[in-house]
């Protein structure tokens, strides 16, 4: 669209008020109600907020020690530019819409650190080798019993899950029938916003849930979980319930974000799969994804609570490994159909900003290709309770970001700024659980709940 269009689509859907959306390093989404006036005078390169969107840390406060020596500025204004292919009406609200929008700085210069825009470039790099990606989300999260507002009041005690029950069965038929009606409520808004999506179902933890999505463009998909983050936070509201994507909320299960990816070539064709078997392209993407799996678990787990997920035999990955229709691999290679052939990664909690998230699992892939590295020995047997010896993920977010800023594969592509910020704020994390947190060796901290429960 453009500023034509874009009035005409107003004047079609009878809107008045624009939220515009961003999401900030750690996937909080921000923006504005602004009225039709004030956002249509602001196009084409949207509306001002301060620069402290993107010098919070996790839990809002600033972190002012590190984001401003980076912008080498004082305290400032960048504005939110709004992609006007985004907007779409809310259906449920009748006189809003919504625009997703890219961090710019007050001469609408790009932000390196902006995390739709490094996944933009990403995406370009890819094109540039003569390849265009299809990506879809799997995402899960808990839902509880109980407002916000009562659970904040009790300190997040012993939180009621939706559908517990004595049997957490995967795929449970009748732990879903509890959580149908809320579920229902965001399937409508999803279809009002025309937001498309494939299946949902009880998973395997009490009050936990999968909602699943087509492959589609890579921009595209990751900017849909960002407002079906959002959708499912305002349905909690609504219906006076919890949700949650904090990944380690209750003993047992944990909750991740997997991603789906594909290459397609020039003409459209799967890449990754010639007559069902992997192409040699297929291989070196793998190879490069697993080569950078240790540096890219810093922002595919990029919280405190992320790492509580990490022990054997309980579902996450704890090895940079891959297998064919291997599901406790940290990559599921699915070579058959050859139409449907794709990449798994499971390593992503549930927190992970999709931009970013999929952005480094791209930039590992294009390592590799560039590279032509060769994957290690096909994991062909269960990927938990490996010996002491095999090659391991970290499992802490120091760990992490240390293999982080030291891997140049991966800055070359998502570029030295947004790895050392990123590094850094990492740091940060680590510094403030360690030095506020109590008990921190004994499972999940109150610190934990207080500064990640209702973080979307």
């Amino acid at each position: 669209m453009d500023e034509t269009t874009i009035d005409q689509w107003l004047d079609r859907h009878h809107v008045d008020i624009i939220r515009t959306h961003a999401t900030t390093l750690d996937g909080a989404l921000i923006g504005k109600y602004l009225n039709r006036t004030k956002f249509t005078k602001a196009l084409p390169n949207g509306h001002n907020i301060s620069d402290m969107a993107l010098g919070m840390d996790l839990a809002g406060f600033p972190h002012l020690t590190f984001w401003h020596a980076f912008r080498n500025s004082h305290l400032g204004d960048i504005k939110l530019k709004p992609d006007l292919d985004t907007i779409i009406w809310d259906g449920i609200d009748p006189d809003l819409g919504h625009i997703i929008c890219d961090f710019v700085d007050i001469n609408d210069e790009p932000i390196s650190i902006c995390p739709r825009s490094l996944l933009k470039r990403t995406i370009n790099n890819i094109a540039d080798l003569g390849y265009q990606v299809k990506a879809a989300f799997e995402l899960e999260f808990f839902l509880f019993k109980g407002t916000y507002e009562e659970l904040r009041r009790t300190d997040y005690a012993s939180p009621e899950p939706v559908t517990a029950s004595n049997n957490q069965f995967f795929y449970s038929a009748r732990n879903a029938y509890h959580a149908k009606p809320f579920m229902d409520e965001v399937i409508k808004r999803l279809n009002h916003q025309r937001i498309a999506w494939e299946s949902w179902n009880d998973e395997g933890g009490a009050g936990q849930l999968e909602l699943n999505f087509p492959a589609e463009d890579p921009l595209k998909a990751a900017d849909t979980i960002v407002r079906v983050k959002q959708i499912i936070y305002q349905t909690a509201v609504d219906y006076s319930m919890a949700a949650s994507f904090m990944p380690h909320l209750l003993p047992g299960y944990s909750s991740a974000l997997h991603i789906h990816h594909s290459l397609l070539d020039a003409s459209g064709e799967p890449a990754f799969v010639d007559e069902r078997k992997r192409t040699p392209l297929m291989q070196h993407w793998i190879a490069g994804i697993v080569d950078t799996m240790p540096a890219a678990t810093s922002i595919l787990c990029p919280t405190i609570n992320a790492y509580r997920r990490f022990s054997d035999f309980s579902g996450p990955p704890m090895t940079p490994s891959w297998g064919e229709e291997n599901k406790s691999a940290a990559l599921r290679i699915i070579s058959a159909p050859t139409s449907a052939a794709r990449i798994e990664h499971r390593l992503p909690s549930s927190e992970a900003n999709p931009y970013l998230a999929l952005a480094t699992i791209l930039a590992g892939g294009i390592s590799g290709l560039e590279k032509k590295l060769n994957p290690p020995p096909e994991t062909l047997h269960l990927g938990w309770g490996l010996p002491e010896t095999d090659k391991r993920l970290p499992i802490t977010i120091g760990n992490a970001s240390d293999a982080l800023s030291s891997c140049d594969s991966l800055k070359e592509t998502l570029g030295t700024d947004f790895v050392d910020y990123w590094v850094n704020s990492r740091r940060w994390e680590w510094l403030t659980f360690h030095t506020e947190a109590e008990d921190i060796d004994n499972g999940t901290t109150q610190w934990e709940l207080n500064r990640y429960f209702e973080l979307i």
